[in-house]
């Protein structure tokens, strides 16, 4: 008998354990608050109804979730989406967003070898007057594109380069 009256708190403690445990609501390993696409867009809706604090706040979820894409795209949207921002919550801020999202994408595609992330950050930082950071892509995308033998990509980097060669 006493073994029973040991036994039965345990049973209790299993069975109220299981029932929160399917309550809970399960993560999965990408969950919708992370989709970066769509906090931009919730951002640009902000940004047109004049919402300075939901603009904002709508803006570190996109990073957040560009972040943890790991992808060099999400990180050029995130970055172009802060720009875009600039009229409602101040260019210094917004360039401050823009140039880290933008040097993230940087670093990311150099990583994957991604001639065309490489020349997309590098005319992103261009765009915001970065020209010391300009001159980092010169470089790179050549290496990429040497290695590649690809002449068409030979020809983008020769572009990128007349681009932005002389503003650097």
């Amino acid at each position: 008998m006493p073994r029973q009256i040991q036994i039965a708190p345990l049973v209790l403690v299993t069975l109220i354990v299981a029932m929160v445990l399917s309550i809970v609501p399960r993560v999965s390993a990408e969950p919708d608050g992370l989709d970066w696409a769509a906090r931009i867009a919730d951002m640009d809706q902000a940004l047109k109804r004049g919402d300075a604090f939901t603009t904002q706040a709508a803006w570190r979820e996109a990073y957040v979730a560009a972040h943890v894409s790991r992808g060099w795209p999400a990180m050029i949207a995130v970055g172009d989406a802060a720009m875009r921002a600039s009229g409602l919550v101040g260019t210094q801020v917004s360039e401050a967003h823009a140039r880290r999202a933008y040097l993230t994408a940087l670093l990311r595609a150099r990583r994957q070898g991604s001639l065309d992330g490489v020349l997309t950050a590098g005319d992103a930082f261009g765009r915001l007057g970065n020209h010391a950071v300009v001159k980092q892509p010169l470089t790179v995308p050549t290496d990429l594109a040497e290695r590649s033998g690809d002449g068409a990509a030979r020809r983008r980097v020769q572009s990128f380069q007349t681009q932005w060669a002389p503003r650097t």
